[in-house]
């Protein structure tokens, strides 16, 4: 084992403390991590920084890549030392929402959509699952999200690997690169523990989803000449019909129609029918309408229940909105927890697993000969660039029986699935365009205009005599020399 840390496209294998070196791998699409420490002091003066690229070699293996997303920085002395934290590409997946309604396409179409509308960088030669999806809606969720999404609704798995390229695939169905036998040296001696669990066993699963439109249904009631409400005893999808004594009656929406509108009113959620006027004693009422229905649905695996005996479980999901669907969402409990589990560990020095592997176990020493032990964690810890060990913890349904026909039937590509939508979704575009506005600006010469002026003024010499007249009067002219006359009467004495 010899490991090579490239940051940023650079080598700074020799900047890591190795000690604090470690890398952990969780089963499919959960985020796989790298933490390790490096020091600033003397001539190594690097400091990582948030936002580059990782990538850690074995040799020529790649064991992981991803992003750093946390540096944390403390001082010992003169030593600068920088905790490190890193994630792989799924880091990348969760930085853009998917706001999508996707009708009658397939998992392969719906990621490929993903893959060229909202990612970068990223390849798909690993998704592979043709089972048609009739409708369903991402409202504004991260990319890893909607993967989560479709895998539980067809019960594949799915991770990015350390190249960028998804991986979308039937549950255990990638074969890990070796195998554990007594003698060929892939695991260290002692090192493999095994327990059997049946604490979280279920063979037989009830689903409660929502709810349905069933076939039609009567109700037939009895007035007594006083009663005006009368319980219907479940919900009608639609406006019921109503007679009374085998006439037909005008029927309203109770809290929104009129009493004076309407024979009578139907309440949807308190499921009932009033009359605004008692119907008479021994009236034959009669209500006809299509109910609303609970979906339920059963299903379990008669070997388990043979093997281990019943063991029940039931669960609701209001967002179910077909019984096939329920019936998608059993047997995925089924798979999980119909059979034994058999839980695990061993230690390694060899590279090249990975969580949602199977591994094969071959020990004539154990008494064991199985090919279905599940890889859940993938666990590496190093001493220093040459002296590593991988922990890897194991599980396995050692009973399949009928769990893996009802997976084969889930999995045919003409089975159909519908996830219900009761969001409105609105997409909105930033429309980004340039726009050239030309302004026109017209250029004229100056030019200054002379005039000459001429103002005559009328300057008269000879003195005048002022003749006062009594009357209001004003001059004709600047030769009238008549003024009126203003007398004082302030001191008219009476």
């Amino acid at each position: 084992m010899t490991l090579t840390v490239t940051i940023a496209g650079v080598d700074r294998t020799a900047y890591i403390d190795w000690p604090t070196f470690s890398k952990e791998d969780v089963l499919n699409s959960q985020v796989d991590t790298c933490v390790f420490e490096t020091k600033k002091y003397g001539s190594k003066n690097w400091k990582p920084a948030v936002g580059n690229e990782i990538t850690v070699l074995d040799g020529s293996t790649k064991i992981f890549a991803g992003v750093i997303v946390t540096v944390s920085e403390s001082i010992e002395g003169a030593l600068l030392k920088y905790s490190v934290q890193c994630k792989d590409w799924t880091h990348y997946l969760d930085r853009v929402l998917v706001a999508e309604v996707f009708t009658a396409q397939t998992v392969n179409q719906i990621i490929s959509f993903i893959n060229t509308n909202y990612l970068t960088g990223f390849t798909i030669s690993h998704v592979s699952c043709a089972i048609t999806v009739n409708t369903i809606t991402f409202n504004r969720l991260p990319v890893s999200k909607c993967l989560d999404i479709l895998a539980q609704q067809v019960n594949y798995s799915w991770y990015p690997d350390y190249d960028k390229d998804l991986h979308f695939f039937a549950k255990n169905s990638e074969a890990a690169p070796f195998s554990l036998t007594d003698t060929n040296g892939n695991y260290i001696n002692s090192s493999l523990n095994l327990t059997d669990d049946i604490s979280q066993m279920r063979n037989r699963v009830l689903i409660r989803g929502g709810e349905m439109i069933g076939s039609s249904q009567t109700k037939n009631l009895t007035g007594d000449g006083t009663n005006k409400t009368f319980p219907l005893g479940f919900k009608f999808a639609t406006l019921p019909t109503v007679t009374v004594g085998g006439a037909s009656k005008t029927v309203g929406v109770e809290f929104i129609d009129k009493d004076t509108d309407y024979d009578c009113l139907w309440n949807f959620n308190e499921k009932y029918l009033r009359f605004p006027t008692a119907p008479a004693g021994s009236a034959a009422i009669v209500a006809t309408g299509t109910p609303l229905i609970p979906i339920l649905v059963q299903v379990q695996d008669d070997a388990s229940i043979t093997q281990y005996g019943a063991y029940e479980f039931t669960d609701t999901n209001k967002t179910i909105a077909s019984k096939e669907e329920a019936k998608q969402y059993a047997i995925s409990q089924l798979d999980a927890y119909a059979a034994k589990v058999q839980e695990g560990n061993f230690e390694t020095y060899q590279s090249g697993l990975r969580s949602g592997q199977i591994i094969t176990i071959q020990s004539d020493l154990r008494g064991i000969s199985s090919t279905g032990f599940l890889i859940q964690r993938v666990s590496l810890s190093m001493r220093t660039p040459t002296d590593g060990t991988w922990t890897v913890e194991l599980a396995t349904l050692r009973t399949m029986g009928i769990i893996a026909f009802l997976q084969q039937l889930l999995l045919d590509q003409n089975q159909q699935i519908t996830v219900a939508s009761s969001e409105v979704l609105e997409k909105y575009y930033l429309d980004n365009q340039n726009v050239q506005v030309t302004e026109e600006i017209g250029l004229y010469t100056e030019v200054q205009d002379w005039q000459n002026v001429q103002v005559a003024e009328q300057i008269r010499k000879d003195p005048w005599t002022i003749e006062f007249v009594l009357a209001p009067y004003t001059p004709v002219n600047d030769a009238d020399n008549k003024r009126e006359m203003i007398l004082d009467v302030s001191s008219y004495v009476y």
